[in-house]
């Protein structure tokens, strides 16, 4: 209960107000699964990526031999899905700089810099998920830390191919390499793991999320690959810091109202709720707030 305590009122240092201008918005609720709230995620971060031109769909009609490197063959929401992305994004972040860097005209310029943030965003994101995964492995199947990652063995990968896919017929006919294959369903590795189809994740059992685990997954969620506008950061100290982005500068003065408006009323139910949540945590300590944090 202590370490519970500590945890939160570690988390409350800080409290982030972030406001997006959001296009076709389907308002359905965040899954409840988290095995399919991640799946969900793992999606927008690949939909955005090919978007960017960086990789291609495996179901692709146009992949070739030279793709190889481009395609993405994790096509679900666990480790080596998001290890896929974070490589992907990676690679796609070194380019928008080598982009940035010849390019001179203004707006071409403040689309490549919109997208370094966001790919730069990806990248962070994944590996946080990545970092998940591990502790799954580490407390639930810690007799695995110690195999190779067959996933990681181009030689072995013919285990892993699914072989219901049209790639795989191609790859049949020398057509295509087999890293250009996507991977199967790992059940395998279900306790611990998510890279399985639809059909093995909504058999598998969930997964044990601890509270901060999930808030990363859930912000990371509601945030996307959407581009933040404004964002205030509150410091418990009172240190305020706004940020604004070039973006909302150049909306109308009406739409700019309008979001400034939604962004002050954010930061004060946040703040409301902040307050509350701070003395819930001294009330549940009985202790001052030094004391929470002094070492045992």
């Amino acid at each position: 209960m202590s370490d519970f305590i500590k945890n939160l009122a570690s988390d409350l240092l800080r409290l982030e107000i972030n406001t997006i201008v959001k296009q076709n918005m389907s308002a359905e609720k965040i899954p409840g699964n988290k095995r399919v709230l991640l799946r969900k995620l793992a999606d927008i971060y690949r939909e955005t990526l090919i978007d960017y031109g960086l990789v291609k769909s495996p179901n692709d009609p146009n992949i070739t031999a030279e793709d190889a490197d481009k395609v993405l063959r994790w096509q679900f929401g666990g480790e080596f899905s998001f290890k896929e992305l974070a490589l992907q994004s990676g690679r796609g972040v070194k380019l928008m700089e080598e982009l940035m860097q010849k390019e001179t005209d203004p707006a071409k310029l403040n689309t490549l810099n919109s997208r370094h943030k966001i790919l730069q965003r990806i990248s962070n994101q994944s590996y946080n998920v990545i970092g998940i995964f591990k502790l799954f492995r580490r407390d639930l199947a810690p007799d695995t830390l110690t195999q190779s990652n067959e996933h990681e063995d181009e030689d072995k990968q013919i285990y892993y191919v699914d072989k219901e896919h049209f790639n795989y017929l191609r790859y049949q006919r020398c057509e295509l390499p087999l890293s250009c294959v996507p991977f199967r369903s790992h059940q395998e590795t279900a306790l611990w793991n998510n890279d399985l189809d639809w059909g093995h994740m909504n058999s598998a059992i969930e997964l044990p999320f601890l509270p901060d685990m999930l808030g990363m997954i859930y912000k990371a969620y509601e945030i996307g690959t959407e581009q933040i506008v404004l964002q205030t950061v509150i410091q418990v100290e009172g240190d305020v810091t706004s940020y604004i982005t070039p973006q909302y500068i150049n909306m109308p003065e009406q739409i700019k109202e309008i979001i400034m408006g939604v962004h002050n009323r954010s930061i004060n139910t946040s703040t409301q709720f902040w307050n509350t949540l701070f003395t819930t945590v001294i009330n549940l300590a009985g202790k001052s707030f030094n004391q929470i944090f002094s070492k045992k």
